[in-house]
């Protein structure tokens, strides 16, 4: 089934997550049930998932599967009739062969306000079934594994009371103080110690980590569900005072999302259950529910008033946060949002940067890099003409010259405006780009000189500065002394600019004058900016030659397949993937200047209908995908060559961003 190898999330407020697979087979070290986070990204992978067993009548059967170095014990997943990914997981089982006599719902829900997962159990069937549960308790750091045989001599306190109300259980690991509070709306919880040893994570071997770990039970839970009825069990960091409470507050949460056409949710007493279900891998949602599904597939990034770069492995990033508030200002609910993290931004400005990594899981922030900050300047500009504040119009004037005069000043970074007006980043600095990926301490792509789209933010920065000095006085009356030269400066940089044209594309970087000429997106980049730096001719044949040579369904190559230094494959060590990573590997969010571009050069050629056509066969594959319930999100990259099947982060927030964009706009143009 094509949802049983892409993977589900889900996210709240604080950066937690749930996440694994349509089959539930945890492939990943991330795969679980709950990964808490607090308000600093601190997150610790808590419960893995749960052995599930199911009787009737003298019948047993498992619903869960476990991954083991030469087998899968149990085998839950040949009982498993349909997974849905959108708006939460649920799984729907039965006996063998498939049959509308037993048939058991699985639905897994996240709370937004707080750490807490739900999972219920529904009987669909035609017979009353016995469960009998032993939730899996990892419980250490989400990026680390549970050793094998680390785990025997551990101190775990736990402790379950049984009363009318359901049954509670709490779960204390002394080595490093985290717990685990549980709840379960009906049944009988007793202790039950046990361990599951030398667990398998195939995925964590194929990327050359640690994949073989342990896990821990410590209860078994108990319950009886006769036919339409439900049982709902809790997990979470902190106590339950309310279980009732937050059932319903979790459930209410994705109450108004769409929900699969065939989606069973209750008992069907004519037998018609199954056969009801779609087998043809025919659409399971409708466009406007799928652009509801992918307004709420991009909130999945937005926590602790800031934004998370991507699922499982990442935190907060500068440029990542720039390029998500871009698309979220398309959305006149999500204003205050954006304000708030581009104020909170405000704060963190050293040496006229922003942070290009904020402070994560003990990672120390940096400011390795400056086109979070160009972004930055005009975000703030899109954000002020949305407002059409003279109060804002002055602090995003100030910022902006915060950030202007410490760039062209800069005396603490490896860069500097050479005498043309361009950014040039010296060697040292060469990683300090969106392809900033290093091997050794080196960079695998290495933008040292002046990269072509750093250069095009900066200019696109000085053009908004000074276009919000013109609104403040045009709104205010009252004139605003912009900063001495910033004027001169912009036009000397769109002169310069020049430099970069290549015949029928733009060099990726200059050193001194003299062109590096490889044919990568950062032109898509360059080019899809608000302010135009070169005429529509040279954009056009830009946009065809990146679509004849590094477009794909999936995104766009970071490098053409004609260059003797494209990588095909995204696979192997992490060594072997960061060479790909930006040699060839395909990149969804690329999608967005590639789409962005197109429109600058036919919006005035085209009708809107033509061109929601055209852009909607850009990006049909995910739209595609969304609609039918294959992928709840979308990945970080595929291979270069024949891509396909997803890779790195299953969930990036700039790849969401970017389909988001482009079908806000689409949607714009149709209605």
């Amino acid at each position: 089934m094509e949802t049983h190898h892409h993977e589900w999330i889900l996210t709240n407020k604080f950066g937690a997550y749930a996440l694994g697979t349509g089959n539930l087979i945890n492939q990943r070290k991330y795969h679980g049930l709950l990964i808490a986070s607090d308000e600093h990204f601190q997150r610790h992978h808590l419960v893995a998932g749960i052995e599930e067993k199911v009787e009737w009548r003298g019948n047993t059967v498992h619903l869960d599967s476990n991954n083991y170095s030469n087998c899968i014990y149990p085998e839950g997943f040949l009982y498993l009739v349909k997974p849905w990914l959108r708006p939460y997981p649920c799984f729907l089982y039965s006996a063998l062969p498939h049959q509308n006599d037993i048939l058991i719902l699985k639905e897994i829900m996240l709370d937004g306000a707080s750490n807490t997962v739900l999972v219920r159990y529904t009987n669909l069937g035609h017979h009353t079934l016995h469960f009998a549960l032993h939730p899996k308790f990892t419980m250490t750091e989400h990026h680390e594994l549970n050793q094998p045989g680390s785990l025997d001599n551990q101190q775990f306190d736990a402790s379950c009371e049984n009363t009318d109300s359901g049954s509670s259980f709490y779960v204390l690991r002394s080595s490093n103080g985290l717990r685990v509070y549980g709840h379960l709306s009906n049944g009988e919880a007793t202790p039950d110690r046990y361990t599951y040893y030398n667990v398998f994570y195939p995925w964590e071997v194929m990327s050359g980590y640690p994949g073989i770990a342990d896990q821990l039970s410590l209860f078994e839970l108990a319950f009886t569900l006769k036919v339409g009825e439900s049982s709902t069990l809790l997990f979470s960091d902190q106590p339950i005072e309310d279980p009732a409470k937050t059932m319903a507050r979790i459930i209410r949460r994705y109450a108004k999302l769409p929900k699969p056409k065939d989606l069973p949710l209750k008992p069907d007493a004519n037998d018609t259950l199954l056969g009801a279900i779609e087998y043809e891998d025919n659409y399971l949602f409708k466009y406007p529910q799928y652009l509801k599904l992918l307004e709420f597939a991009l909130e999945d990034f937005i926590s602790n008033d800031d934004v998370v770069a991507g699922y499982p492995f990442y935190g907060v990033w500068g440029r990542d946060t720039m390029i998500v508030l871009n698309a979220l200002l398309h959305n006149p609910d999500k204003i205050k949002t954006v304000e708030k993290i581009l104020l909170k931004y405000s704060r963190s400005l050293k040496g006229g940067l922003i942070p290009n990594l904020r402070r994560e899981s003990g990672r120390e922030e940096n400011y390795d890099t400056i086109d979070a900050t160009l972004w930055y300047v005009i975000l703030l500009w899109k954000l002020g003409k949305w407002k059409e504040e003279g109060a804002f119009w002055k602090r995003a004037l100030r910022i902006s010259e915060e950030v202007l005069d410490g760039i062209f000043n800069n005396y603490q970074y490896p860069f500097f405006v050479r005498g043309d007006g361009l950014i040039e980043l010296k060697e040292e600095f060469a990683h300090a780009t969106w392809m900033d990926v290093r091997v050794d301490g080196k960079a695998v792509t290495p933008r040292n000189g002046a990269p072509v789209e750093i250069n095009a933010l900066w200019y696109n920065a000085l053009s908004c500065y000074l276009s919000m000095a013109e609104d403040y006085s045009h709104l205010t009356k009252k004139p605003y002394k912009t900063l001495k030269g910033a004027s001169e400066l912009k036009d000397k940089v769109k002169d310069s600019f020049g430099k970069f044209w290549a015949g029928d594309y733009l060099a990726d970087r200059l050193l001194g004058d003299q062109q590096v000429k490889e044919i990568r997106p950062n032109a898509l980049v360059a080019l899809s900016l608000p302010w135009e730096m070169m005429d529509k001719e040279k954009m056009e044949k830009v946009w065809q030659r990146a679509c004849d040579e590094l477009y794909t369904p999936y995104g766009i190559r970071t490098l053409s397949p004609n260059d003797h230094r494209f990588r095909r494959k995204y696979y192997g060590t992490q060594r072997e993937r960061d060479l790909s990573f930006h040699n060839g590997s395909v990149w969804a969010w690329l999608l967005g200047p590639f789409c962005g571009l197109y429109l600058k050069i036919n919006r005035d050629r085209m009708d809107d209908a033509a061109l929601a056509e055209r852009l909607g066969e850009f990006i049909g594959t995910f739209r595609n995908s969304f609609m039918r319930g294959h992928i709840a999100s979308v990945a970080e990259v595929w291979d270069g060559d024949n891509p396909h099947f997803p890779k790195g982060a299953p969930a990036l927030a700039i790849s969401v961003a970017a389909l988001y964009n482009i079908e806000t706009y689409i949607a714009s143009i149709t209605e």
